[in-house]
């Protein structure tokens, strides 16, 4: 049994979990992120507010995803004509969740400096786009994918826009991504974020519209420092919010950094290039592949490739 099995309070990071206000026509979801989001962003030299909007992109997808109660995967991705062409955020049912931003370094950085106090960093950095959140069953159904203009100063903002203009379901999302020091004196990332989403009413519950009301204005005080907060758990969070009415948390999933990159897959891709074409990809007798995602080199020898075609 993991940890989180262990742990009905969310009491630990890496974690998404969902909750029902009791009562109410009102529920969401909730994640912490440790050394996951430390992960995936500490991957990748990034600069600040790139690092940042990743991280907001990792945990939206994850909170997303384990909303749809589904085995597949759900990728989000936001992509424009600015210096980051695009920002990519996948969260897969059972196995966790990756990022990767695609940057050019020195168009950031002129675009940082340049940067206007009133303009939020969505257009900074990728300028005029669209985010797409794509549906992914597996390989006996087509993908399903809901396209957004980008608007606003987030991330957040835009996976906002699609909930009421695909879903028409009314859905409040908060996210934050921030530093946090430990006892080392060391710096890792961090982030946290909450759904709340108002659904249709029955007998036993009110107006559906008041609950919203009620539960959003609450929702709402929710403080960037809160979801950051490694000493507030999960569900210490909840009760903070909804106390007086009454919040059940429900168990806990894993959120681990996952990521695709496999020795033998890699190895039978390179397989299928011309032999003309491996030789030009050698260097120094091996070929090395370089995970987008995590970073990780791979090396593979001639002989490697070859025991992958047979």
């Amino acid at each position: 049994m993991s940890e989180t099995a262990r742990d009905p309070l969310g009491e630990h990071d890496n974690i998404v979990a969902g909750f029902q206000v009791e009562d109410r026509a009102v529920r969401g979801r909730i994640t912490r992120l440790g050394e996951t989001l430390d992960l995936i962003l500490g991957a990748h030299d990034y600069p600040e507010p790139v690092a940042r909007m990743l991280g907001e992109a990792v945990l939206v997808a994850g909170l997303i995803g384990n909303a749809l109660k589904f085995n597949g995967r759900l990728i989000v991705q936001a992509q424009g004509q600015g210096p980051v062409a695009f920002v990519v955020a996948e969260y897969t049912a059972g196995e966790g969740v990756r990022g990767y931003a695609k940057v050019d370094a020195d168009a950031v950085a002129q675009a940082i400096a340049q940067r206007r106090d009133d303009e939020g960093w969505v257009k900074t950095l990728i300028g005029e786009g669209v985010m797409g959140l794509t549906i992914d069953h597996g390989p006996n159904m087509e993908p399903y994918q809901g396209v957004v203009p980008l608007e606003g100063d987030s991330l957040v903002d835009s996976a906002e826009t699609y909930f009421a203009q695909s879903e028409q379901l009314p859905t409040r999302i908060r996210v934050a991504v921030g530093e946090h020091w430990d006892g080392d004196g060391e710096r890792h990332w961090r982030g946290g974020g909450a759904m709340l989403q108002s659904f249709a009413g029955d007998e036993t519950r009110g107006d559906p519209a008041a609950d919203w009301e009620h539960c959003l204005a609450l929702f709402n005080t929710v403080e960037d420092a809160e979801l950051l907060d490694p000493e507030l758990s999960a569900g210490g969070l909840l009760y903070r919010l909804f106390n007086e009415d009454g919040v059940r948390l429900f168990e806990p999933v894993d959120l681990p950094r996952r990521c695709s990159c496999d020795r033998e897959r890699l190895a039978s891709i390179i397989a299928r290039f011309s032999q003309d074409d491996q030789d030009h990809m050698l260097v120094d007798g091996k070929i090395v592949m370089t995970c987008e995602y995590c970073n990780k080199n791979w090396d593979f020898r001639p002989a490697d490739i070859e025991a992958a075609k047979s």
